[in-house]
């Protein structure tokens, strides 16, 4: 009867070593799976706001061409560049938002129209809120980033 009831003991060891084993293996390798995922989306995070400073910064820079060509001369070949390059770079600034906003939700910048500007303090004014609003969601989102890649 005791090497029955130890042959027993040993069998409900075994078992409950093994049930053990699988409930830590199963814990680890979805930790693991959720370390992964986490990096994976902080870069593609990383790469999404990068992309998205870069196009809004080169609307920027088109949307002050095109003012202060078309205060020089509307008709001229260099304004009419200037306009259909300032359109390009919005439309790579949107596409750039909508890919922003399906990685982390609305972001609160909104759109200036620097080429819309009355005067030169005016376009300055607005160039400087763009910019001012394009820190403050890099600031936003590298804080976002910052504590999603902590394991």
């Amino acid at each position: 009867m005791d090497a029955a009831l130890t042959g027993l003991v040993a069998v409900f060891a075994t078992l409950a070593g093994s049930t053990l084993t699988f409930v830590f293996q199963r814990h680890i390798a979805r930790r693991a799976e959720r370390f992964t995922r986490d990096q994976q989306l902080w870069h593609e995070r990383i790469a999404t706001y990068s992309a998205f400073a870069a196009a809004l910064t080169d609307f920027r820079r088109s949307q002050n061409d095109r003012w202060h060509l078309e205060r020089a001369d509307p008709d001229s070949p260099q304004f009419i560049g200037a306009r259909d390059e300032s359109y390009q770079r919005r439309a790579d600034s949107t596409a750039a938002l909508c890919r922003v906003r399906l990685l982390c939700g609305d972001s609160a910048l909104f759109e200036r129209e620097i080429h819309t500007a009355r005067s030169e303090q005016d376009r300055a004014g607005r160039g400087e809120t763009a910019r001012l609003a394009l820190d403050r969601f890099l600031i936003s989102a590298g804080g976002v980033t910052q504590r999603s890649s902590a394991p």
